[in-house]
């Protein structure tokens, strides 16, 4: 969820103080495949993780994920977000599929081999001992195919893992086809009770997040893309999500009046843009310049558009009308009035979510090998 699920949605998500997640999931730290040593890199580290911060939210905890290959450097980025950040966990990426990542050697390029696993996770483990922070971990199932997940999913576990997040894909996937669940209950076999399991992969409604749990037997469950398409997915699973008198899974029916709906979605928006308009005040540009405030102008309603194309893609209601905000102009059109009309568009026409997938991710990347 880099570049979409950043603290601004966390944020916008959050914005009444009741998510419904348990876990707000992590901020992101991309950690460089190579930097000068001591204190130096040191420093560099430490500016890395400066945008961290584990109250974020408040009361839900804000984890940190760092992203690299390089066991020196992890260990410092770990030991700095423990230490000095106060991180309830780092968490290392081994399942970013981007050819840029996976180029240096960082994200699901790990698991072509179970050594460079056990090497990342065990270098974070140890920059975290000592301090209160857990170490963990996201995976997809392999890189080309899912023939080493056994071999990754107990590597990261004798590294010290205290729980694994497995997005049920490949890396040759990227975001396409179906997420395959049974991974996740293969997974499931292999740890048995050793280290939870966080199931990943299509969960964008309530449904579909039991049947996964049905078919796995995950211990938790984690959301990206659906986030995004409904933000009110987290307190629809807690709502309707159950287990029955015989432990099944099952759903109940959906809690919530269209007039709540349309009303958190709204004040999701309104959040959303608030913290994206505070840009205007990070600007290194000169004050008063027409091309600053055009660009200015340009980054905000570049960044709703954003927020719509998946909002309105999981809708079906709304679903025509993302050609109708994709065709704003941001120069004849400010921010507050394209906002206006996103605003208008939800509380006339919204509906809620049903069993869609966004599959925007796939349409606009592709990953290779």
């Amino acid at each position: 969820m880099e570049g979409l699920g950043d603290a601004r949605f966390r944020i916008a998500l959050h914005a009444d103080g009741r998510g419904g997640f348990t876990e707000a999931c992590k901020e992101f730290i991309r950690i460089p495949g190579t930097l000068p040593r001591g204190a130096v890199a040191e420093k560099i580290v430490k500016n890395l993780c400066a945008r961290y911060d584990a109250d974020e939210l408040g009361n839900v905890p804000l984890g940190a994920q760092i992203m690299g290959s390089d066991a020196e450097l992890l260990t410092l980025a770990a030991k700095h977000l423990g230490e000095d950040k106060n991180a309830p966990r780092v968490d290392l990426n081994c399942g970013c599929p981007a050819s840029v990542v996976t180029g240096k050697g960082a994200g699901s390029s790990l698991l072509k081999d179970p050594k460079f696993v056990y090497d990342a996770v065990r270098a974070v483990a140890r920059g975290v001992e000592g301090t209160n922070a857990i170490v963990t971990m996201k995976l997809r199932t392999g890189y080309d195919d899912s023939g080493l997940l056994r071999e990754n999913l107990c590597a990261a576990r004798d590294a010290g893992a205290r729980f694994i997040s497995l997005h049920a894909r490949t890396r040759a996937q990227g975001y396409s086809g179906r997420a395959n669940w049974d991974d996740i209950a293969f997974a499931k076999e292999v740890l048995g009770d050793d280290v939870p399991i966080i199931g990943n992969g299509d969960v964008t409604s309530p449904l579909r997040c039991a049947e996964l749990l049905r078919v796995s037997n995950a211990d938790g469950v984690g959301i990206g893309r659906g986030a995004v398409q409904d933000p009110l997915i987290f307190r629809r699973i807690a709502a309707t999500v159950k287990r029955d008198v015989n432990g099944v899974w099952r759903v109940t029916e959906d809690a919530f009046e269209r007039e709540f709906e349309v009303d958190f979605v709204v004040t999701f928006l309104r959040t959303f843009a608030e913290e994206v308009f505070k840009t205007e005040n990070k600007l290194n540009s000169k004050r008063g310049s027409g091309v600053q405030e055009r660009e200015l102008e340009a980054f905000k309603v570049g960044k709703l558009k954003s927020i719509v194309k998946y909002l309105f893609a999981g809708n079906e209601a709304l679903k025509p009308h993302i050609q109708e905000v994709m065709r704003i102009d941001p120069l004849k059109m400010s921010a507050e009035d394209a906002l206006d009309t996103i605003e208008r568009l939800v509380v006339r026409e919204w509906v809620t979510p049903q069993h869609v997938l966004v599959d925007a991710f796939s349409a606009r990347a592709q990953y290779q090998k």
